[in-house]
């Protein structure tokens, strides 16, 4: 399951180690959609196989990377190179595009 921690609610959570959090939550939520291009490595999946996840953590996950996105955020502004830092935003958009749901287009 999920960490609540991961994923969006009261007060701040804005640092580093909760935008990484929210990011792998969000990878392994739109893994388990059918069809989904993101595929999490099997070295760092979860050894059982996951349960059907709810609806609801869709939504949460990208609420969640909207957040992390966002300026002022520690995951956001963190970079030392600018390539990397563009190629991790490119990366969480790839998540955000995987979790939107056909309605969303």
């Amino acid at each position: 399951m999920i960490a609540p921690w991961c994923l969006p609610g009261p007060g701040s959570w804005r640092t580093k180690t909760d935008g990484a959090g929210a990011v792998a939550a969000g990878a392994l939520v739109a893994s388990t959609l059918p069809d989904s291009p993101i595929v999490i490595d099997p070295d760092a999946s979860p050894s059982q196989p996951l349960p059907e996840l709810p609806a609801s953590l869709r939504a949460s996950a990208r609420l969640a990377l909207d957040r992390v996105l966002q300026d002022g955020s520690d995951m956001a502004i963190g970079w030392v190179d600018s390539a990397d830092a563009e190629q991790w935003r490119q990366e969480v958009r790839q998540i955000l595009r995987a979790l939107e749901t056909p309605t969303d287009h």
